[in-house]
């Protein structure tokens, strides 16, 4: 009999834990398995010699004229027997494991009786001679060898096939010597020989059976173990190959991830600082190949700052986002348009300038040429948080091999062409020349000097009167910083402030500047001008400064000057930004004044108006200044006091210069005046003698 256990699918060892005695029932159930498959084996191979062996018996039978009836049943009953088992081995090969307790008892019986029967040849002896008897017990070791070996696998059938074959000459031989037959008792010495060799075989095979049995076993266990082992040692493997391949892969990716974001910028995905240097050194080799120039182009963004500072650094970047998407749109369609004339590369080498390497170039009117587009791109508005940005830029351009033969020398050119054009402000392109170069050298020398120049006393502070149109006498005066550089002389305020902002130097000149307009305004005070009001500018690096109320307090504590006198004058970009408008209604309950500067010129709406109150609207000089011969002009300078008075502010025009000017601000009922007309920016002792003429400046 052979039973077919249900293979189960082994566990990858070295990806699941599998546990140690989980392991071990998962072995002995295959070696379960082949011992049921060796079984079967020998029980076809047993049935086999079995009948082989009961031919030849029955031929030798015939010899010794034993009854053919006899012969012929018992081989029969062999021959049926055989079929019986090997017919209940071949139907239980499919078997599992979980059935063969219920089939076991069945199989024990039927080897069983196959035994008996081989066993019943020694009752055969009764009708032979001594010889035939000597055959018969010969015959009867044969089979009691087939059967134990048959049956190894299965020790208690080996047990009950050895008790079958020798019980019935066991029987026999009490029998004979209960009724003495004389035929069985010839030679007592020799059945007691033959006694004992049946005892001493059957001993032996019931011990080799036991033994084979158990070595069997253990020979099937441990090559399944050392299946599983050499399994679990493949699947080991398997497993470390597959995780150092993922691992190479995701170091690669990552190394892959990690190269790109170091030579690209993170948020237009444009090259960096550092792929752009590669590009240069690349396109100069074949310059220097072909003989041929190529440009580095720096271009910045001129309103980046304002941006960043009226509303906020997200609405800057997506800003320079949006133009690194216009720039590979147009860059596309002039590659398209001139793939056999050059090649751009654009790069961002900082948060606002874009570094574009064009090659080849013939000249430099030909620069110019092929950056015209960049200019009409900037012509289209950007949609930032539902407000509409008008942007210009500044572009400077350095020519290799013209104006540097190096990388680093191209790109300090380019940059300082860039600050040239800068300051000429609007749309500017300017191309590297050594004059440029020459004002690059005054910037830096006067960045430099800002950092001495406060200790120094080298800041003055001037003061220009606001007179009312009510009465033609100063009300109020605006303090205007100066600085008079020992080397350059008198340095005008757009040259320094953008630089003292820069440098973080504006912190503490702004303060020496409130301080010392409080300090001068109290001395007027003091001397019976009790009614001056002092204007000072706030920047936006200064208003979003820490502890700003508490210095402002501080100072106006330590002077003893009443707020009510300080009036701050902020920019309309800045004012009407979100996070300066908790600050100023600071101001507000601190009980100081309040004038929007330059009204007109930055990105708010008329509704931002409503956002706190306001003393003053100080409309910008551009629109004074052609105010009497521009009907635009004319139109929104008029707007903006009727707006004013409506809201209950009092409207400033600065610049005035001329009489025209003056006439129509009287026409339209504006309430001050600021400008050359009636006085420069003057020192506090010039202004003090002003004061004390007590002019009317009206001369109308």
């Amino acid at each position: 009999m052979t039973i077919e256990i249900e293979e189960r699918p082994t566990s990858n060892i070295a990806m699941e834990t599998f546990p140690l005695e989980d392991e071990t029932i998962e072995i002995e159930h295959q070696v379960d398995i082949e011992l049921n498959k060796f079984q079967q084996k020998m029980v076809y191979i047993g049935g086999a010699v079995n009948t082989l062996l009961a031919v030849f018996f029955v031929l030798t039978s015939f010899y010794n004229n034993i009854q053919p009836l006899y012969i012929i049943s018992w081989f029969l009953t062999v021959l049926v027997c055989n079929i019986i088992n090997v017919s209940f081995t071949y139907r239980n090969r499919h078997i599992i494991l979980s059935e063969i307790k219920s089939v076991e008892l069945s199989y024990h019986f039927t080897v069983g009786m196959l035994a008996l029967v081989w066993g019943c040849i020694g009752l055969f002896s009764l009708f032979g001679d001594s010889y035939y008897h000597l055959y018969v017990i010969t015959y009867l070791q044969i089979a009691l060898v087939g059967f134990c070996f048959g049956t190894v696998t299965d020790f208690t059938a080996c047990i009950i096939c050895a008790v079958c074959i020798l019980l019935p000459y066991c029987l026999l031989r009490i029998y004979s010597e209960i009724h003495s037959l004389s035929h069985m008792g010839k030679d007592s010495n020799l059945n007691f020989t033959y006694i004992i060799s049946l005892a001493v075989i059957t001993a032996f095979l019931l011990v080799a059976s036991y033994i084979g049995y158990r070595l069997i076993r253990k020979f099937f266990r441990l090559s399944f173990e050392k299946v599983s082992l050499s399994n679990k040692l493949s699947n080991a493997n398997k497993f470390l190959e597959q995780r150092v391949k993922d691992r190479t892969i995701e170091l690669e990716d990552s190394l892959k991830l990690v190269t790109y974001q170091s030579t690209h910028d993170l948020l237009t995905d444009l090259p960096n600082h550092r792929l752009l240097l590669e590009h240069i050194d690349s396109a100069m080799v074949i310059a220097q190949q072909n003989n041929h120039m190529f440009g580095v182009i720096y271009l910045t963004i001129n309103e980046i700052e304002k941006i960043n500072d009226a509303m906020c650094q997200e609405a800057s970047e997506i800003v320079i986002k949006t133009i690194a998407q216009r720039f590979n749109k147009i860059f596309d369609k002039l590659l398209t348009e001139n793939f056999q004339t050059y090649q751009l590369t654009v790069t961002l080498s900082r948060k606002d300038v874009f570094v574009i390497l064009l090659e080849p170039v013939l000249n430099a009117l030909a620069v110019e040429d092929m950056l015209k587009p960049i200019f009409n791109m900037l012509k289209s508005p950007f949609q930032i948080e539902s407000q509409s940005l008008k942007l210009t830029s500044s572009v400077g351009v350095s020519l290799y091999p013209r104006d540097g033969t190096t990388t680093k020398t191209l790109l300090k050119n380019a940059a300082t062409a860039m600050l040239y054009a800068k300051q000429q402000g609007g749309n500017s392109l300017n191309i590297y020349t050594a004059e440029s170069n020459l004002n690059l050298v005054k910037q830096l020398e006067l960045e430099s000097g800002l950092h001495t120049a406060l200790n120094a006393n080298e800041f003055i502070v001037h003061y220009q009167p606001v007179v009312d149109l009510r009465t033609g006498r100063i009300c109020s005066v605006e303090a205007l910083v100066r600085w008079k550089n020992p080397t350059f002389g008198f340095v005008p305020p757009d040259q320094f402030i953008p630089l003292a902002e820069s440098n973080g130097v504006i912190f503490a000149l702004g303060e020496w500047v409130f301080r010392t307009a409080c300090l001068q305004t109290k001395l007027w005070h003091d001397q019976g001008f009790t009614d001056l009001k002092v204007a000072i500018n706030l920047s936006a690096k200064q208003l979003h400064r820490k502890n700003i109320i508490e210095n402002i307090s501080s100072i106006i504590n330590e002077l003893g000057l009443d707020p009510k006198f300080i009036e701050f004058e902020l920019t309309e970009s800045i004012a009407f930004q979100q996070n300066a408008i908790s600050i100023i209604k600071q101001f507000k309950s601190m009980g100081l004044g309040l004038a929007i500067d330059d009204f007109g010129t930055g990105y708010s709406g008329l509704s931002s108006l409503k956002l706190f109150t306001i003393d003053k609207l100080k409309i910008d000089k551009s629109f004074v200044k052609d105010v009497a011969t521009n009907n635009d002009s004319k139109t929104i300078v008029s707007n903006t006091i009727s707006l004013a008075k409506k809201l209950h502010v009092k409207v400033v025009a600065e610049g005035v210069e001329t009489i025209e000017q003056l006439k129509f601000m009287q026409d339209q009922q504006c309430d001050l005046i600021q400008g050359y007309y009636f006085s420069p920016p003057l020192d506090a002792d010039m202004l003090t003698e002003v004061l004390n003429r007590k002019e009317t400046f009206l001369r109308v």
